[in-house]
């Protein structure tokens, strides 16, 4: 892993368009409005499409066809993140739904070897098919890169080797019970809202790059918009009430440490209501990823 990993390189846009882990299509468009919005072009960045081959609009699959389509998508994510890498860019992972982090660790993983993760979510998404209240596949992504899960999910995300101890959670508050109770066990370090709020964002952000990262690892950054509050971004597909507001999680991604040490970048979940929304999603985007890659813009 080279020390100055980000500095250097510039922007791969990952376009993750898919919805069929939330079943919300307004996600599958999201990363074309953004785009449409001009978000490459004030990034001066490059454009990997990544197109789901089956459009929610002309399909109706079964749960297990679903996943098949989830896992095909997660694959061609990973092969565009090693290829951006491969040909020089830092990758930015931009959703569409949360499905999208499979292939975006992986990725990392398959170039970087061992990373951490940094997990900004209202959700842990460590749910599987039998702790699922809901069934949607986006909230199971991080236990499939933690080796739990359908058959399928696990190997979608192989080359991802990180194991409890390096993944760290923020603004997370919306828990379900079996992701408590894998939370209970103790090894992921799950900063919640309740702590943000005691201990501020600059203590959990410092906690989180210091869990994820060693002498000689560096980690990946997942943002999932729905960790904001909703009066900043409500078009999301599951808003909660009580999130981070966006003017301090911009600031202090600013001020995060070891940033030389980020190997990527993913924001996901943006889940446009109208088209009206676009315009400020992808400010919001923008300012996100400005804020924690400032060399590169």
């Amino acid at each position: 892993m080279e020390s100055t990993a980000y500095q250097s390189k510039p922007i791969a846009l990952i376009t993750a368009e898919i919805g069929w882990g939330s079943m919300k299509s307004a996600a599958e468009s999201a990363p074309q409005a953004l785009l449409d919005a001009g978000l490459a072009e004030r990034l001066d960045a490059k454009v990997f499409r990544v197109q789901c081959l089956k459009s929610m609009s002309d399909a109706s699959p079964s749960y297990e066809e679903t996943e098949q389509i989830i896992v095909n998508h997660i694959l061609d994510v990973k092969a565009a993140v090693i290829q951006s890498i491969q040909e020089g860019y830092f990758p930015v992972v931009i959703g569409g739904d949360h499905t999208s982090a499979i292939g975006f660790h992986a990725g990392l993983a398959a170039v970087y070897g061992e990373l951490g993760i940094i997990w900004v979510d209202t959700h842990p998404d460590l749910n599987t098919l039998e702790t699922s209240p809901s069934g949607h596949i986006h909230g199971m992504v991080l236990a499939a890169l933690l080796k739990r899960g359908s058959e399928s999910m696990v190997s979608a995300g192989r080359e991802c080797q990180t194991n409890d101890s390096q993944v760290a959670m923020i603004g997370t508050r919306d828990i379900d019970a079996g992701e408590l109770a894998w939370l209970n066990e103790g090894n992921i370090n799950c900063m919640t809202m309740d702590f943000v709020r005691r201990n501020g964002l600059k203590s959990a952000v410092d906690q989180a790059v210091t869990t994820a990262t060693t002498e000689t690892n560096g980690f990946g950054l997942t943002i999932d918009i729905d960790v904001l509050d909703p009066e900043d971004a409500p078009f999301v597909a599951t808003p909660v009430d009580g999130g981070i507001r966006l003017d301090e999680l911009v600031s202090e991604l600013c001020d995060m440490p070891k940033r030389e040490q980020m190997m990527g970048l993913e924001v996901t979940e943006y889940t446009p209501r109208s088209r009206d929304d676009d315009e400020a999603a992808c400010e919001l985007v923008y300012k996100l990823i400005t804020a924690a890659l400032p060399s590169l813009v």
